[in-house]
């Protein structure tokens, strides 16, 4: 854990308690420290707070629960293919442990087999430096979990299960230490496909990135950016982005339920005459016999922009006026659901690259 040297200025822990946690969190830390306000906002709640003098414990809980709100769980991967028939991935990363070859800020965690599989689960600790004008959020100890599975012979694949987009790149980092010139690393790369491949691409995971028992109901998000047709790059690093409005969406979605061809959508084919491409989709999913609701966002992201899926939201219709409400599915169903998805997004994407 990041240590705390210097203890944060009023303003700092304003900014912090008003605009990054949420007001759960600020009542019972409040009401904790003996403070219990009511019909009050969240700013002037946040005020209160900071007139405090909080010792390092309380200090550390405000990083935790402002880390924990501006980092959602998302699963990417990339797969790794030798030529040697004998690569073994989760030997080489063994060696790495126990020779301590992590990286200066790393600390590596032992690899676990995952009962009743032949999937190994593993976890990689690193200080993530941040940068602003808020010294109390500079340095914080992230870290995120990662699983390898062997294909085939000489093939892994990597899930990583992270908190950041850079997670992922700082997995493949480490193991470029061990892998030699006969092993590739395969990623669901942006570049690899050109403005009307990524549009089949969004298009087909509507309807086959869940399993059978997810009825894909509608896209909530749409986001494109500025991008070369042609070489399937984004070219400027600003990265001019458009999002889809309401009527927009019902348009598109209307497209995919029908089988449409979605390039020929106006907005789509609007977008795309002025340099824009997909980038990231939000799709609603109900299950086929249970009262659940899912919203799964799929998008490209870092540099090289890379797959990752999150889960936006997941509601159960309770009471007897029926009415969808938020539900906690928890750590392990959550990874589930992102796999899931992800390899169903890994099988359209190489059918897609694979036709050109």
């Amino acid at each position: 854990m990041a240590k705390i040297n210097i203890y944060p200025t009023k303003y700092e822990l304003v900014e912090v308690l008003t605009s990054i946690t949420n007001r759960g969190f600020l009542n019972v830390f409040a009401q904790n420290k003996g403070i219990f306000i009511t019909h009050v906002d969240t700013a002037t709640l946040a005020k209160e707070i900071s007139n405090l003098f909080l010792d390092n414990d309380d200090l550390e809980s405000i990083r935790k629960e402002a880390y924990n709100n501006n980092s959602s769980h998302a699963l990417s991967g990339f797969v790794l293919k030798s030529k040697n028939k004998d690569f073994n991935l989760k030997n080489d990363y063994q060696s790495l442990f126990d020779d301590g070859k992590q990286k200066m800020g790393q600390v590596l965690n032992q690899l676990v087999r995952i009962k009743g599989t032949n999937i190994y689960k593993g976890s990689i600790e690193y200080n993530k430096k941040r940068a602003g004008r808020i010294e109390f959020l500079q340095d914080e100890v992230t870290h995120f979990d990662f699983y390898i599975e062997e294909k085939s012979p000489g093939t892994w694949q990597v899930e990583v299960d992270g908190n950041r987009s850079t997670d992922s790149k700082e997995l493949k980092d480490l193991l470029n230490g061990v892998l030699d010139t006969n092993t590739v690393i395969q990623d669901i790369e942006q570049a690899l496909l050109n403005t009307e491949a990524s549009i089949l691409y969004f298009d087909k995971l509507a309807t086959s990135g869940m399993s059978a028992e997810w009825n894909f109901k509608t896209v909530r998000h749409l986001t494109l950016k500025e991008g070369s047709s042609a070489s399937g790059t984004l070219e400027n690093p600003e990265e001019t982005e458009q999002v889809a409005n309401a009527e927009d969406l019902v348009g598109i979605t209307q497209a995919i339920l029908q089988g449409q061809n979605l390039r020929e959508n106006p907005f789509v084919k609007q977008s795309v005459k002025s340099g824009y491409r997909f980038n990231a989709m939000t799709y609603e999913y109900e299950h086929a016999t249970e009262p659940f609701f899912i919203q799964v966002k799929a998008e490209f992201k870092g540099r090289p922009k890379v797959f990752e899926v999150t889960i936006v939201d997941y509601e159960e219709v309770r009471g007897e006026t029926p009415t969808r409400q938020r539900v906690n599915i928890g750590d392990s169903y959550s990874k589930e659901l992102r796999s899931l998805f992800w390899n169903n997004s890994k099988i359209i994407f190489n059918e897609i690259v694979k036709r050109g």
